[in-house]
C-alpha cells in the first residue's frame, strides 16, 4: 500500500469518526439548515457550500448515526446492521479493526468474529446463498444513495451462485435483488428469512 493510500485511509477514518461523534447541532449541514437536530434532511443542498456539507459520504455517515441513535445496543443489534456497516466500510475504505474501534467507542460493544455468529442454514458449503425468494428482517440502505429504502418485510431474490462480495467482521456480505426498488442491495444472512 502506498503512502498516499495510507494517508487517505487515515484521513477518511478520522473524518468518519469525527462526523459520527459530533452532535447534530454542531455539524455543518445543521448550521446551514439542511438537517434538523435528529439528522433528518429538511431540504436539499442548493449552493456549492451546502453541497460540500451534505455529500454522499455525509449521507452514509448520517444514516448510520441515526440508526445508532435509535438502537438499544447488543450483539444481535450489531449483527442486524452489518450490511449497513459494510456500506460504510466500502465507501470509506476503513478497516474492520478501525470500524470496530469506532463502534466500541460509540456503543461499548466490540464487534469481531467471535461476537457475530453467522446464521448458516441457507449458506451452501461453497459460501454461496441458496437461490430463492427471501424476506428482509431489517431495513437496508441502498448502496448508490445510502438511503434506507429497502424496508423490513419487503421481498428480495437471491440468484443462482450468489457468492460473497466481501465481508466485515468475518461476516459474509452478498448482493440481492430488491423487488420494490428494483435495485441490487447488500445483505448478510442476518438480514433475511425464507
Amino acid at each position: 500500500m502506498s503512502f498516499i493510500s495510507r494517508t487517505f485511509d487515515t484521513v477518511a477514518a478520522f473524518r468518519f469518526l469525527r462526523l459520527l461523534t459530533t452532535p447534530w447541532n454542531k455539524l455543518g449541514a445543521y448550521t446551514v439548515g439542511l438537517i434538523d437536530d435528529k439528522g433528518n434532511l429538511i431540504r436539499r443542498p442548493e449552493t456549492s457550500d451546502e453541497r460540500s456539507k451534505y455529500t454522499v459520504f455525509h449521507r452514509l455517515v448520517f444514516n448510520l448515526k441515526r440508526l445508532l441513535n435509535k438502537l438499544p445496543f447488543g450483539k444481535k443489534t450489531i449483527s442486524s446492521y452489518i450490511a449497513a456497516l459494510y456500506l460504510i466500510k466500502e465507501e470509506t475504505g476503513i478497516s474492520d479493526a478501525k470500524l470496530a474501534e469506532i463502534l466500541h467507542e460509540l456503543t461499548g460493544i466490540y464487534a469481531d468474529t467471535n461476537t457475530l455468529i453467522e446464521s448458516a442454514w441457507y449458506i451452501n458449503q461453497d459460501a454461496s446463498l441458496r437461490p430463492g425468494q427471501y424476506t428482509l428482517l431489517n431495513d437496508i440502505a441502498l448502496p448508490k444513495t445510502g438511503e434506507v429504502l429497502a424496508l423490513k418485510k419487503s421481498n428480495i431474490t437471491i440468484g443462482e451462485n450468489t457468492k460473497p462480495i466481501g465481508s466485515i467482521f468475518g461476516v459474509s456480505v452478498y448482493e440481492a435483488f430488491h423487488h420494490n426498488t428494483k435495485q441490487k442491495i447488500k445483505i448478510t444472512a442476518h438480514d433475511i428469512i425464507q
